[in-house]
């Protein structure tokens, strides 16, 4: 999850200092928001969005144009399902007393210099 942040700040600095587009754009059809309610309730009211006039030029985008946030929280929703799979893999590995073959291949295993001369002569 710390790197998929991470790289999530990345793209952001990239987009905001140097104009890059790695957040990528999405077209949002319709939108839920408290600010817009008329009566100044604090509940939500939907709205769909029929126009974009950007700079007193009409977009026909069949909705308003989300600039990053849809793409960044698509990027952290696949980065926590990554960590909770590992996660599970490695509760099962340690349940299991280290015998899962699965984890085990995921895991750097630290050698001594024995198995290291032992591995050099084999080769």
């Amino acid at each position: 999850m710390t790197v998929g942040v991470m790289w999530e700040f990345f793209e952001f600095s990239m987009d905001w200092f140097f104009g890059m587009d790695m957040q990528k754009d999405w077209i949002v059809p319709a939108i839920n928001s408290v600010k817009l309610n008329p009566t100044g309730a604090n509940v939500p009211i939907h709205v769909d969005v029929q126009s974009l006039i950007v700079n007193g030029e009409t977009w026909d985008l069949g909705g308003y144009l989300d600039i990053g946030i849809v793409d960044t929280m698509k990027d952290l929703i696949v980065n926590f399902i990554g960590a909770v799979v590992f996660s599970v893999i490695g509760i099962l590995y340690l349940r299991n007393r280290g015998k899962g073959k699965l984890a085990a291949s995921l895991i750097p295993q630290v050698r001594s210099k024995q198995e290291e001369e032992h591995s050099s002569r084999d080769q």
